[in-house]
């Protein structure tokens, strides 16, 4: 009996804040391969707190829809808040999303490769 046709997720790599102190491991999912997952993998010092330890070893980004090459849409989901953005992956590089919260704060939050 089989158990249908198998998944070709690609790990995209891990990626840190800038402080180094958050890890999210990025991977293709979704039914095509295509959308984006992250799940925040860690957090050390400050950024440790006890709002954070709930989301670790959590999606964070579930299905982000592809945009184009290395770009999707879709939302961040951390803690209360929702940042509802743009997310780029320059491969090695960078991943930065671009969103806004409640479309009244928006901002860029770059990760870099991990170390």
């Amino acid at each position: 009996m089989g158990l249908g046709p198998a998944t070709a997720a690609q790990n995209l790599g891990v990626y840190q804040t800038t402080d180094r102190k958050m890890d999210f491991e990025l991977v293709t999912c979704g039914s095509s391969d295509k959308d984006l997952c992250v799940t925040l993998l860690a957090a050390r010092g400050s950024a440790a707190t006890k709002q954070v330890k709930p989301y670790i070893g959590k999606l964070v980004v579930n299905k982000a829809k592809a945009a184009g090459e290395n770009t999707w849409r879709g939302t961040m989901r951390f803690g209360q808040y929702d940042l509802d953005g743009k997310m780029r992956l320059r491969p090695g590089k960078s991943f930065v999303i671009s969103g806004c919260v409640y479309l009244v704060v928006c901002e860029d939050i770059k990760l870099i490769p991990a170390k």
